[in-house]
């Protein structure tokens, strides 16, 4: 037992084998037992069995003193233990007794395997069948025997101790088109080896009826079928509640199909969803293009809008408030639209979420009008914020509404005090009448706009000189609303220089749901049945005796008779019912309301109903008059405004211009417009301009203001000061700016020097190249290693083997999710590398390199012989060393020789503070003079 040769066959044996004394103490072990029992301990050679096994179980401790005893060899398949501390493994081993040269017992040679992980999943299994009610089969064709699993006898209703035959076993499926289905499939699979997958009804023993997803397959010898087998599922509460969702869906379908609205269903357990075509046309998606999974609808949802919409769906199945939301979705043509969503949440006997069922409607007209009146409002609010002239918003009395900080400024007053004022407190006496007298003219519509000459009292008591320019804003009804005061301060033409804020008071745009009201018109009984919200939308009671009638005396008399004309259209078959129209609730209130319907003919082929839908529209219809009204307020500002105003494009090209403007720069309107602001900016002036403009594109900030020259039409230089707002469209694209240019030649002579942007260093880009070295290397390693495994997975027809090979794909996919976490660590480790810093034991993680290596090791056959101590610790960053090992040891495997094994070493040395590793092989070498800055 102690030769040489003999121990050498032990130490390499494949299986886990040991050699034990008399007193059960280890005399010789195989590598595989020390891989697999100790891999922590450096060598057991003397030490006892249940000193390295202090929980062997008293069945295997009563075999091995027997086997001592009597010398028989003794074994087991499978034995199930459950240790001390609760944890269970399985072991299947053998044992048999040695004997020296005398014939004497002198031991035990051992084989012992860990079987537990492989047993583990099959208990699981077993246990998963159970749950999903799947059950197998199997026909041997050679001798006819059936065989069915517990569950698949459960799902016949029979007892565990029946045993079908092959034409009880079709019998069991439903007469008709069920039987003759699987008598087909089963036919030709047996006679052309063709597997088949189905859903099918059977009746059970006991005469129930169920749903059943049946799959086979067949083993064919020379052509010829030898085996059929497979699986059989329990589906008949999942089918049925398909059926019975399909229908419903096929009613609510004519219903929804005007309305621009769709329904779906999503099943929370199954990850199921379910669209009607509706909802097809809003997503602008192929039905055939669409995975029914909740992935899928979420792939289609603005980046923007995925962790709301997310957190808003996991709230709602918690209960802890409805779900009603809004959100962005991607067209397949890359068009964004807004929809409008509402859902409620089934509940199962324990309160947990099964199933939300809901509607979408399109609100992308609706959100389009009201972005555009806060842009309107925007760039209004801009202009006001940020012009270089005192500007004020006027009650009728006089009173102060809001003031700018250059009004402020001019007159020497807070805002907080002049709003405490009206403008006839600071107004010079003898100029009051005339001004009292032209807002007159204002107030009774006679004009929109004047302009006059006054003075004011500044706060300390002096005059200040003005040019006043007053328009009248009325609102969506044609009432005076208030006025806009725009003050030009002449008193100084040197005007202290502005500080910006950003736009402060915008609207807040309130988004409400769409509310939509269902209804089925019933000819021949002439009544209407309708959902709730019909009668919200309506305001009539919902106890209403006669639906019909009410509703039809809802509508605006305007419209009452046309209504009903289109609809008698549509009662004769002639087309569609799609109108809209006013209606007036019971309080007066106007609503607008778009309607849509559908001739429905009964089995005598004649219309004997309309299903139609409503969709309240107020909101939009009233947000239209406002963007228009706004519209309006703005361009008469701009037109009557005392100073040049201009609206310029992203090229700055002229898109229009006041009177001011074209005064200051002596050019017609019509001259202006085929030119850009660069034509007629001092070359000097230009840049600075041009880089501020860039910051506004790309939206580093909304606006700035500028000391600039202009050339005038006659070849002088006019001096301005130059204001610029950025304005941009619904989706957030610059659309235009708008320019204030006031004059200032008088005055300013003087020029600014021009500034630079710093330049972006080049060392984000080198670390980007690095990164992109290390991301290409680490991921092809892993690509190479899983690459094999599944090839050798597909080729291996042995179990165990194909047990053993999914274990390490599963190892190597892990392997892959580490290396991609580190991955992210090296993007980060430019931001507090010092923090990224680890202790990182040397050994474990090169130990860890070469197990992910495994493959590609043993199909080179090389050998890594590692000579570190195994409590060797570094400072260090995990992902980096771990990059570094790994590109080190694939390369000496893939520049290996040819002509010799490879043989990688690797070893480590303490120099002072330092550890010094030295990599070597027995391959091709590297010329580090040309590649040596590449090594890393």
């Amino acid at each position: 037992m102690e030769t040489s040769s003999l121990t050498s066959i032990i130490k390499y044996s494949p299986d886990p084998v040991a050699i034990l004394d008399t007193d059960m103490k280890f005399i010789e072990h195989s590598q595989v037992w020390q891989e697999e029992f100790v891999p922590d301990k450096t060598t057991i050679i003397g030490k006892s069995y249940f000193e390295i096994f202090p929980h062997c179980p008293k069945e295997l401790r009563k075999s091995y003193q027997e086997c001592l005893v009597n010398g028989k060899p003794k074994r087991n398949e499978i034995l199930k233990f459950v240790l001390p501390n609760g944890t269970v493994q399985w072991f299947k081993w053998s044992m048999s007794a040695w004997k020296d040269e005398n014939d004497e017992i002198s031991g035990l040679i051992i084989v012992q395997d860990d079987i537990s992980e492989s047993e583990r999943l099959q208990e699981l299994l077993l246990k998963a069948e159970k749950v999903a009610r799947i059950g197998g089969w199997e026909v041997d064709m050679t001798t006819n025997a059936i065989y069915w699993t517990e569950v698949t006898k459960e799902i016949h209703e029979v007892p565990q101790d029946y045993i079908p035959t092959l034409d009880e076993g079709i019998n069991f499926y439903k007469e008709g088109q069920h039987r003759e289905e699987i008598t087909q499939l089963v036919s030709r699979a047996m006679s052309e080896g063709i597997p088949w997958d189905t859903e099918l009804i059977i009746v059970t023993a006991k005469g129930k009826e169920l749903w059943v997803r049946a799959k086979g397959e067949v083993e064919m010898v020379n052509g010829k079928c030898v085996r059929v087998y497979g699986t059989f599922q329990d589906i008949d509460e999942k089918k049925k509640y398909e059926l019975h969702s399909k229908e419903v869906t096929e009613k609510l379908t004519i219903a929804t199909l005007g309305a621009n609205f769709g329904i779906f269903d999503y099943d929370l357990i199954e990850n199921q969803l379910i669209w009607d075509d509706s909802m097809y046309r809003l997503y602008g998606i192929d039905k055939e293009n669409m995975n029914e999974e909740y992935e899928a609808w979420r792939s289609v949802i603005h980046p923007m809008d995925i962790e709301r919409c997310e957190k808003e769906i996991a709230m709602a199945i918690s209960g802890e408030k409805e779900f009603e939301t809004e959100f962005r979705i991607i067209w397949p043509n890359g068009e964004i639209r807004h929809l409008g969503a509402i859902a409620i949440t089934l509940r199962d006997s324990d309160g947990q979420g099964i199933k939300m069922i809901g509607t979408n409607w399109d609100i992308t007209e609706l959100k389009t009008t009201q972005l555009m009146l806060k842009k309107s409002e925007e760039s209004f609010q801009g202009a006001f914020e940020n012009s270089v002239t005192g500007m004020a918003m006027v009650n009728q009395d006089g009173s102060w509404i809001k003031v700018n900080q250059n009004l402020c400024d001019s007159l020497g007053y807070t805002e907080d005090e002049l709003k405490k004022l009206s403008f006839h407190d600071i107004t010079h006496p003898e100029d009051l009448d005339s001004d009292l007298s032209l807002l007159e003219e204002l107030k009774v519509g006679n004009a929109s706009s004047y302009q006059t000459e006054k003075r004011y009292y500044h706060k300390k008591g002096h005059i200040i000189y003005a040019i006043l320019t007053i328009t009248s804003v009325r609102d969506v009804n044609g009432e005076l609303s208030h006025f806009i005061f725009e003050v030009v301060d002449i008193t100084s033409r040197i005007e202290a220089e502005q500080k910006f804020s950003e736009t402060t008071n915008r609207l807040d745009v309130a988004t409400r749901t769409a509310n939509i009201g269902i209804w089925d018109y019933r000819i021949e009984e002439n009544v209407v049945i309708c959902n709730d919200n019909m009668y919200s939308i309506y305001d009539i009671a919902r106890d209403s005796s006669n639906m019909l009638e009410e509703w039809i005396g809802r509508i605006h008399p305007e419209d009452q008779q046309r209504v009903q004309e289109e609809l008698q259209l549509t009662i004769i078959g002639e087309k569609p019912f799609s109108t809209q129209f006013k209606a007036i609730k019971p309080n007066g209130d106007i609503i607008h309301l778009i309607a849509f319907g559908e001739a429905q003919k009964g089995p005598d082929g004649t219309i004997n109903k309309v299903i139609g839908a409503n969709w309240d529209v107020t909101e939009l219809k009233n947000t239209q008059q406002l963007l228009q009204k706004s519209e309006e307020s703005f361009l008469g500002a701009f037109e009557n405004s005392n100073i040049g105003m201009a609206i310029v494009g992203t090229q700055g090209e002229w898109m229009n211009a006041n009177h001011s403007l074209c005064n200051s720069l002596g050019y017609s309107l019509g001259e202006l417009l085929k030119m850009r602001f660069q034509d007629v900016t001092h070359p000097e002036d230009l840049e600075k301009d041009l880089a501020l403009l860039e910051k506004v594109i790309k939206g580093e900030r909304q606006s700035y203001q500028i000391e600039k020259r202009y050339f005038h039409k006659k070849g002088h230089v006019v001096y301005a000061l130059l204001t610029v707002t950025g304005i941009r469209d619904i989706e957030g694209n610059l659309s235009h700016f708008i320019s204030q240019v006031m004059d200032i030649s008088e005055q300013k002579k003087s020029e600014k020097n021009l500034t630079r942007l710093v330049e972006v260093t080049s060392a984000q880009n080198e670390s980007l190249l690095n990164f992109a070295h290390i991301v290409s290397h680490n991921l092809r390693s892993h690509s190479s290693n899983l690459s094999m495994l599944t090839g050798f997975l597909s080729k291996e027809e042995d179990v165990e083997e194909k047990k053993n090979l999914t274990n390490m794909l599963c190892g190597a996919a892990e392997s892959l999710n580490e290396t991609i976490l580190h991955l992210n660590e090296v993007v980060q480790v430019k931001v507090g590398a010092l923090e990224k810093m680890k202790n990182v034991n040397l050994y474990e993680t090169l130990k860890n390199v070469e197990k992910n290596l495994n493959v590609l090791v043993k199909e080179k056959k090389a050998k890594c012989v590692i000579d570190i101590p195994e409590n060797l610790k570094i400072k260090g960053i995990p992902a980096y060393l771990d990059s570094i090992f790994l590109n080190l040891i694939t390369n000496g495997i893939k520049y290996s020789s040819p002509e010799r094994q490879p043989v990688i070493k690797i070893k480590s040395q303490k120099v002072g503070k330092k550890v010094v590793m030295t990599f070597s092989d027995n391959g091709l070498g590297i010329d580090l003079d040309r590649h040596g800055d590449k090594l890393f």
